[in-house]
């Protein structure tokens, strides 16, 4: 693990930096400049949840749900950036009248796929 050495307010600094990315990542998939500010919405209610999940009397206790969520946002905002060439064929295509084509069952897998292993991945580096 590289962050074996984290406090709990590294860990905190690290979640918030990854609640960033994910909020950006998701504000880049609504086509309204005036409702990207909803992207930020899922965020702070994780964080919410994360931040009453994790005990306050402990100092230096188990981060175990920051490190998730971690884990998780980052995975989200890594995946953005890896199907980038999909969703802006997507975006352009919804810009231009069109509908979003819908998901075939291949690419929900490989999505779902690609999700698990970089979590995953990320979860072993963290």
């Amino acid at each position: 693990m590289l962050t074996s050495h984290f406090s709990r307010t590294e860990w905190w600094i690290a979640a918030a930096v990854a609640g960033v990315a994910v909020a950006v990542a998701l504000a880049s998939l609504i086509p309204a400049w005036k409702d990207r500010w909803k992207a930020a919405l899922p965020v702070l209610a994780a964080a919410v949840f994360v931040g009453l999940s994790t005990p306050f009397e402990e100092a230096d206790g188990d981060p175990t749900a920051l490190m998730l969520f971690t884990a998780l946002a980052l995975g989200l905002a890594l995946m953005r950036v890896v199907f980038a060439g999909y969703i802006g064929r997507q975006q352009k295509l919804a810009r231009s009248g069109g509908t979003w084509e819908r998901l075939t069952t291949r690419q929900t897998v490989l999505f779902f796929l690609a999700f698990t292993t970089v979590v995953a991945l990320m979860a072993g580096f963290l």
